[in-house]
């Protein structure tokens, strides 16, 4: 199949982040005009290469944009494209529905762009990017029968090389609603640390930390001002980082600060 160079540009970003809206492919640098961009991705949609997810209208947020992923057709037009295996293109299997996922999905998605782009212009390396819609989410098997599925866990090198497991949570709390489950989701990440649960699952022999994205500061806030109000946190204060989502996407390597609310370099 012969393909445009944003055609193809158009396949490849869409097997790494396997979810992706106009804008995020803009930000990747795959089309800077946005109605070429659109006349392509219909022209892929229409050939059976790439699906289209849509949504309606979302209370206090207007209509949500659109999101395409990858089919199998186009994971083998993108393997003979690239002359590799189709079995090396990751693409989506099926017909995908989320429709209470959109906005957290579409976070988790600008925060994998933000680490590869970050990680890209610092000479540091991400690798084992495994995201809980990937196919496989991770699930971790807390004490008392709970279960922890982390957004993501990848590695990352420090600035000395070493590699960094990083827990990844995107945190939505419905306008301040909803902070109180946040604040347990936090209290399973250092139950699983203490315990050493993703490493056991990873089979690796390194404890990992977690960063911890919200959507705005005043969310992270006051979470991270009730973690630190509980005596157990304060031996975990280091390996809790947060951020706000704006603040991913425009600087990711600058915008960390840990439990203490100490600025973290990465």
């Amino acid at each position: 199949m012969t393909m445009t160079p944003v055609e193809a540009r158009t396949l490849e970003a869409l097997s790494v982040y396997r979810f992706l809206t106009v804008d995020q492919m803009r930000r990747l640098g795959v089309g800077n005009d946005r109605k070429h961009l659109g006349d392509r991705l219909r022209l892929l949609a229409n050939g059976g290469l790439i699906g289209v997810l849509t949504w309606g209208v979302y209370p206090g947020l207007g209509r949500l944009p659109r999101m395409y992923h990858l089919k199998a057709k186009g994971a083998a037009a993108l393997a003979a494209y690239l002359r590799v295996d189709v079995g090396e293109v990751p693409f989506v299997p099926g017909s995908p529905k989320f429709e209470m996922d959109h906005l957290h999905r579409r976070g988790t998605v600008d925060c994998h762009i933000a680490l590869t782009q970050w990680a890209a212009g610092a000479g540091r390396t991400v690798t084992g990017w495994r995201p809980y819609y990937g196919g496989q989410p991770l699930r971790l098997r807390l004490p008392g029968g709970r279960t922890l599925f982390p957004d993501a866990v990848f590695d990352v090198t420090r600035a000395d090389g070493r590699p960094a497991l990083t827990a990844l949570e995107v945190c939505l709390d419905r306008g301040g609603t909803d902070r109180g489950r946040i604040v347990r989701q936090m209290e399973g990440h250092r139950e699983a640390m203490e315990a050493g649960l993703l490493a056991e699952a990873l089979n690796v022999q390194r404890g990992n930390r977690l960063i911890a994205v919200f959507e705005a500061a005043a969310s992270r806030d006051a979470v991270r001002e009730r973690l630190g109000a509980l005596p157990a946190f304060a031996a975990f204060a280091p390996l809790f980082l947060f951020a706000v989502l704006d603040d991913v996407r425009a600087d990711f390597g600058g915008c960390w600060s840990d439990l203490t609310g100490q600025p973290v370099a990465l």
